[in-house]
């Protein structure tokens, strides 16, 4: 199962949340990138190593959910393959949240030493850069979509629900 949506949208979170209902891994991409940044290596690593933490854990039968700020239609279908050697689904679902609002919360954040970002002000100016990647984003296939500018606890119960329907 993978999220994606930009810098602020809420994805880590419903991700969190996914991981826990569902009792599967958590690899989130944004966790790499400090490590990365700790080791001072290139954050071009980052994909591959996600990569490797993903085939591992699926070679061991279980679960996971990759938390990334965005899935082009290239790493999509690589997902999916890779799901089916593994006897597995896939699972794309975009957060969709109002631009005032991500801002807001970025913000509002109080960054420290093992964020991705060092202050709001960095945050916000990536999210600028990588904007136009997410409205490309947009045009990709997902299986669902959470919407935040409504309530997102019934929309993540009702696509859990979906999931563990699919597994029986």
């Amino acid at each position: 199962m993978g999220f994606m949506g930009p810098v602020g949208s809420g994805k880590s979170y419903i991700a969190n949340m996914f991981a826990r209902k569902l009792k599967a891994i958590l690899i989130r991409t944004d966790d790499i990138r400090v490590q990365l940044r700790e080791h001072k290596k290139p954050y071009t690593n980052a994909p591959r190593i996600a990569a490797r933490l993903r085939d591992q854990a699926l070679a061991q039968g279980k679960s996971i959910i990759m938390d990334f700020d965005a899935v082009l239609p290239r790493r999509q279908k690589e997902l999916a393959a890779t799901a089916r050697r593994h006897s597995a689904h896939f699972f794309l679902i975009r957060i969709d949240t109002p631009e005032p609002l991500i801002l807001q919360r970025l913000r509002a954040k109080h960054y420290t030493k093992k964020e991705l970002f060092k202050n709001a002000e960095e945050a916000i100016r990536v999210y600028h850069i990588r904007k136009k990647l997410h409205t490309k984003q947009l045009q990709a296939r997902q299986n669902f979509v959470i919407n935040n500018a409504k309530p997102p606890i019934p929309q993540i119960q009702q696509i859990i629900k979906k999931i563990k329907d699919i597994y029986q």
